[in-house]
């Protein structure tokens, strides 16, 4: 097996293969040098990842069945040698989840890592006389202009021959000057590429065994699990230091939010029946939730925000808070008097105690990933789901705890929350469960003073107004 990508749905795809198929004879993984760090350094820490806790459980030399290969998207031929293409010839099943998942990022660049490296494997893919399946993972956001998502591949906004010529021939600030109208105005270079990609895919549906499965937006899986910053939880996770206090967001929006779990055992079990098929027509699976399992953007940001005194984390900047409005001249302007003055002041500080100033520097990147949000966040879809759902009927009655999908009702918003809080505690900002009986002290502290300087700010206004308009003398 091969399994391009180490990243947030990687390790889950590839941890549950290992959990439960654990005759799987090897799975190669392709990974990037990078910054003067080997491959098998970048191995062993993929491994120590606390989502393979369980396997170390189970029998840790199951993590021995992981083949790391060198090589980079954005090459041709994926960056892979002569020896580690020969080493994998007999590879059977390809899972394809590696792609810049960036949305600022420049056109030139997303072509070239998502659209090119796409082309590349299925010319490798080409080549495998055992191969009985490539799984393309795509995402239900690839067509954002239609509003109704069919499990099917839309008509081209553009040539993917054409684009990557353009990529190949054109340098970042050359492609930058049309992009936008190159890319029909898409609202960013990620849902662009991503469409094209699944146009190669098709193409070569005609000669390989593929088949596309494209995620919603994803939740976490294990309770809280998460290793980046990307949505809710991260946003969570900045709002509850008390440095993210300003939100563009339409909260009357509701969320698709898929379960990784749901998103991982219908993914494998697509891959399992496909790979026994005899019939190699091309089919998509649209991973999204139905309707009446969105989450309620409002009521989460409500529960947490409601919640934050039981999980706050260990280093606060101030209290926490938060001012949400869909406008977005409003956001700037707040932004500027509540993000932008209050983070100089905390990078003054951070400057005297001599260490590092960090506030300016998340906050611009919480911005522009605001921004670059945002289009999702004011937007609805209908994902129509028939084929995951008739997927289930091929779970076998001896994997249905293995593998069943279908078994959970509408996530629970303040559970949701919850946990999401202490995911970002646990595992993106690191930090113990043990000290959190420290952390509630400091938060009732900076409760305290957040109290204590707003009665002063109410009082020093009241006093400017009473002496400025003479109120005192008034009997």
């Amino acid at each position: 097996m091969e399994a391009p990508g180490t990243g947030f749905l990687g390790k889950a795809i590839i941890e549950k293969i290992l959990y439960s198929c654990p005759d799987v004879h090897r799975i190669y993984l392709l990974i990037r040098c990078k910054k003067g760090v080997e491959i098998h350094d970048r191995m062993k820490k993929f491994k120590d990842d606390q989502i393979f806790n369980r396997i170390k459980e189970k029998d840790e030399k199951l993590l021995d069945k992981l083949i790391p290969v060198a090589g980079d998207l954005i090459s041709l031929r994926l960056g892979l040698s002569d020896e580690d293409l020969k080493k994998m010839e007999n590879v059977s099943v390809i899972l394809n989840s590696a792609a810049t998942v960036r949305f600022d990022e420049t056109l030139h660049d997303a072509i070239l890592t998502n659209t090119r490296s796409a082309r590349e494997l299925v010319l490798i893919a080409e080549k495998l006389k055992n191969l009985k399946i490539l799984v393309h993972i795509s995402t239900t956001f690839c067509n954002p202009t239609y509003k109704v998502i069919e499990e099917e591949v839309y008509p081209p906004l553009a040539d993917w021959r054409q684009a990557i010529k353009l990529a190949e021939n054109l340098d970042e600030d050359t492609l930058d000057t049309f992009s936008e109208k190159y890319m029909n105005f898409q609202p960013n270079t990620y849902t662009f590429t991503k469409g094209l990609t699944e146009q190669i895919m098709k193409e070569y549906s005609e000669k390989l065994p593929i088949i596309i499965f494209r995620p919603s937006m994803i939740k976490e899986p294990y309770p809280g699990w998460v290793d980046n910053f990307n949505g809710l939880a991260g946003i969570i996770a900045i709002g509850s230091s008390g440095l993210g206090r300003v939100f563009y967001n339409n909260l009357k929006i509701n969320a698709n939010c898929q379960p990784l779990d749901v998103c991982v055992r219908s993914l494998l079990v697509a891959t399992w029946k496909h790979s026994l098929a005899l019939n190699t027509d091309l089919t998509t699976y649209n991973c999204a939730c139905n309707k009446e399992k969105c989450l309620s953007t409002s009521s989460i940001f409500n529960e947490f925000y409601g919640m934050v005194s039981k999980i706050p984390v260990d280093e606060m900047i101030w209290y926490p808070t938060a001012t949400i409005t869909p406008y977005y001249i409003l956001y700037k302007i707040l932004f500027f008097f509540f993000q932008i003055i209050p983070g100089i002041f905390f990078d003054m500080i951070f400057r005297v105690m001599k260490k590092k100033p960090i506030a300016l520097k998340i906050l611009r990147k919480f911005y522009f990933a605001s921004v670059s949000l945002s289009y999702f966040m004011f937007r609805e879809w209908d994902f129509l789901n028939k084929n995951l759902i008739n997927l289930m009927n091929d779970v076998k009655p001896e994997d249905k705890e293995a593998f069943a999908f279908d078994f959970y009702d509408k996530i629970n918003d303040q559970e949701y929350a919850y946990i999401a809080g202490l995911g970002g505690r646990r595992y993106l900002l690191k930090q113990k469960d043990e000290n959190l009986p420290r952390a509630k002290r400091n938060y009732k502290i900076f409760w305290f003073l957040d109290r204590a300087l707003k009665a002063i700010f109410g009082f020093v206004v009241l006093w400017f107004l009473l002496v400025r308009y003479d109120l005192l003398n008034v009997v």
